[in-house]
């Protein structure tokens, strides 16, 4: 009897969630190897090189963001919405547009990096020694851009499995690979991620060449293509920009106001709790481009189906995480050395940011990919001058605390404005839709 209960069971949800399941499993290679790095990082480099190591890291991510311009994640959008719609040659035509835009920022990008390294690192951080890993990182950036850009194309095409490769593992599993070549203080551990990023780049640029679709009957004319993709990419980056600063700001903040140590201690506590994030990000660019289809194609049903299998599918792969965290983080901290344990304060605080982003994930990238882009905007500009007013006013009396606490307030913020403009604009949120499908599943039945 209960076999014979199980079976529509399982079979419901191979057939909701099994195309996720596969490219979520793919996502979960991620984990090893990227906790791998940072466990090689702790494990092999001394507080104050490690500080110094995710000053450089967090900066050049940064920096990197703005030679894209989130024109990768615009791609993903066009790419899918004209290939659903049959314009081949216009997806042909928006990936070589973008292909063009990345490459001019990327150069100024880059160079306005090289030029930054020795007088940010002699006259705002007070440590000449972190010229060459700015250096490095400087090299990392076009590596950086171009795999993403690839992986935004591959997106748009619906190759997603082989998207989210490029987007996660590919890199930390190269620097795995290269720390094996170069001695982990922060300049060599910067080369290793330039070189890491350099494989990426070329495995995306062959999974796309092997993907990317052949032209059909005449060519395209889609006059504004560059426009198009810098509003949407610069309206989708913003979301961007503020995971980047959330990740980056801080210990470049702490680098400047406070001690390496102090950095090496937010920058472990935040890496702990990013395998939250992780998983919501894996959902997030799994649904990204089926949001731009069905919205493309009209089908609001489908489009609040899809939003509320992707927080059940989010919220049940972050659960086991949180848990973790909460009930073990001193114990998890005691795994890469004692000299970690007082990051487990900032760990604390920055699980409550990473709830409030759980509850509400995909909410952005549906505001993103349904055309609200200019509410996203305005959204993330108001976040990004929070968090960077909050790390100036905490940061030098509370160290890596505070600027946890920071980051945790414009994670609140950020969650409770998307969703208050999701409510206004579509008329639902992803939470909502699940829960307005639950209370209407028995009617149905």
């Amino acid at each position: 009897m209960t076999s014979d209960l199980a079976s529509p069971l399982l079979a419901r949800l191979k057939r909701q969630y099994g195309a996720q399941a596969i490219t979520l499993g793919v996502r979960l290679i991620d984990l090893p190897l990227r906790y791998g790095m940072h466990v090689l990082i702790a494990l092999q480099m001394p507080l104050d090189q490690m500080g110094a190591f995710y000053v450089v890291f967090g900066t050049m991510l940064a920096i990197s963001g703005l030679g894209r311009l989130g024109i990768d994640r615009a791609l993903t959008r066009e790419m899918a919405r004209l290939v659903a719609q049959g314009d081949v040659n216009g997806a042909r035509l928006a990936f070589f547009r973008g292909l063009w835009l990345t490459t001019g920022l990327t150069i100024v990008t880059t160079a306005g990096f090289v030029a930054a390294a020795w007088p940010v690192a002699n006259h705002i951080m007070h440590k000449p020694m972190m010229a060459v890993p700015f250096l490095y990182g400087a090299i990392a950036i076009p590596m950086q851009n171009y795999a993403n850009l690839f992986a935004g194309a591959l997106s748009g095409l619906q190759r997603i499995t082989q998207s989210q490769i490029i987007y996660t593992w590919a890199w930390p599993a190269g620097f795995c690979a290269a720390a094996l070549l170069f001695h982990l203080d922060a300049a060599g551990a910067m080369l290793a991620v330039a070189v890491a990023m350099g494989m990426a780049g070329v495995a995306a640029g062959i999974m796309l060449l092997r993907a990317f679709p052949k032209a059909a009957g005449g060519p395209a004319d889609h006059v504004g293509m560059n426009r198009l993709l810098l509003r949407t990419g610069l309206s989708l980056f913003s979301w961007e920009a503020v995971q980047l600063a959330i990740s980056g700001a801080p210990p470049f903040m702490l680098g400047a106001l406070s001690t390496t140590a102090d950095v090496a201690l937010y920058a472990i506590a935040w890496r702990v709790v990013l395998v939250v994030y992780m998983f919501i990000m894996g959902v997030s660019s799994l649904v990204s481009p089926r949001y731009a289809r069905h919205y493309g194609l009209g089908d609001m049903a489908a489009l609040r189906a899809e939003a509320a299998r992707a927080i059940t599918l989010a919220a049940g792969l972050a659960l086991v995480p949180i848990t973790l965290i909460t009930f073990f983080a001193e114990p998890l901290l005691r795994l890469l050395g004692p000299h970690l344990l007082p990051a487990v304060g900032p760990l604390r605080v920055l699980l409550v940011g990473q709830l409030a982003a759980t509850i509400t994930a995909t909410t952005p990238e549906l505001l993103g990919m349904t055309g609200y882009g200019k509410a996203l905007l305005r959204i993330n500009v108001v976040a990004l001058g929070m968090l960077l007013a909050g790390l100036a006013l905490v940061t030098p009396s509370l160290g890596a605390q505070g600027a946890a606490l920071a980051t945790t307030i414009t994670m609140i913020a950020t969650a409770v404005a998307t969703t208050v403009v999701a409510r206004r604009t579509l008329g639902f949120t992803p939470l909502g839709a699940l829960l307005a499908g639950r209370s209407t599943a028995p009617a149905r039945g």
